[in-house]
């Protein structure tokens, strides 16, 4: 459900997309040639660390481009990567990845629901 309204968000607002559920799905994307990551921390039975993990063994700066989304405070979370806390408004979304991206964030309010990635 994150995933198709996340999809949606980002497409309207002038992004190319692709989404997967898990991680073979992913990687199957070639995600080190995104302009921007995202990755939830519960992908069903997986997690979305290992993915991330998987991402930074590959490419050790892949960290600047990723956006992990977390509902719990209590996930793993790796260092130095933007989270997301869910639940998020629309505007959240889009400005935390145009961010990582370069681009300008949207007028439409502050970007309260970004945390920047904690230690340990």
């Amino acid at each position: 459900m994150i995933r198709v309204l996340a999809a949606r968000v980002l497409s309207d607002g002038g992004w190319s997309v692709a989404t997967a559920g898990d991680i073979a799905g992913a990687l199957a994307l070639r995600p080190l040639e995104f302009d921007a990551v995202i990755i939830d921390t519960r992908l069903g039975p997986e997690r979305g660390t290992e993915l991330f993990d998987q991402l930074r063994a590959q490419d050790p700066l892949v960290s600047r481009r990723c956006l992990v989304l977390t509902g719990a405070v209590a996930d793993p979370r790796p260092d130095d990567v933007a989270v997301l806390l869910k639940p998020f408004r629309a505007d959240d979304l889009l400005d935390a990845v145009n961010g990582l991206a370069g681009r300008r964030p949207t007028e439409n309010g502050p970007r309260d629901g970004v945390r920047p990635g904690r230690a340990g």
